[in-house]
């Protein structure tokens, strides 16, 4: 479990979100979806599976509540699969974007930190990696800008600045 910092943007995102969310659920009515999961404990692991119940069934005892921010309009979860398919529609379709995944956007994330001035040491802790060359060697990409930059640097040492 980790704390994950976010900025303002992102919460006016979720709040919107939030909003979405509670129309829906007056629109849907009694077939909007609430999504629970069920601790599961087997041999020597734990695991928890995930289930989506709209209002008219039932719900098991040991059936826990969840709430999620991705949602599909009737309330249930919105999968990565959907993401990933998603992706691959866009690397057909638009050109310049051949191969895209979404986990190419925690390169990008990382990237743009880096270059507006994040410290490597808060974004290897923001990506959740454990060492900060993994943050530095695979996920940290130079852009043109900051390249330039850094020749200018020398300009300065020489007095040419």
């Amino acid at each position: 479990m980790r704390i994950v910092d976010f900025g303002d943007t992102l919460v006016e995102i979720f709040r919107n979100a939030r909003k979405e969310q509670l129309k829906n659920r007056m629109q849907y009515g009694e077939l909007y979806h609430t999504n629970y999961y069920k601790e599961v404990k087997e041999k020597n692991r734990v695991y928890y599976e995930y289930y989506c119940l709209d209002r008219t069934e039932e719900v098991p005892a040991d059936y826990k509540e969840i709430s999620f921010v991705c949602l599909r309009p009737d309330g249930c979860l919105e999968l990565p699969t959907t993401l990933g398919t998603v992706c691959r529609k866009v690397a057909k379709t638009l050109e310049g974007f051949e191969g895209f995944h979404f986990h190419q956007l925690r390169h990008t994330y990382t990237s743009n930190l880096l270059a507006n001035g994040a410290a490597p040491k808060d974004v290897q802790e923001l990506l959740g990696h454990s060492d900060v060359s993994t943050t530095m060697n695979v996920y940290a990409h130079s852009t043109r800008d900051a390249k330039r930059k850094s020749v200018r640097l020398l300009d300065k040492v020489v007095g040419n600045d």
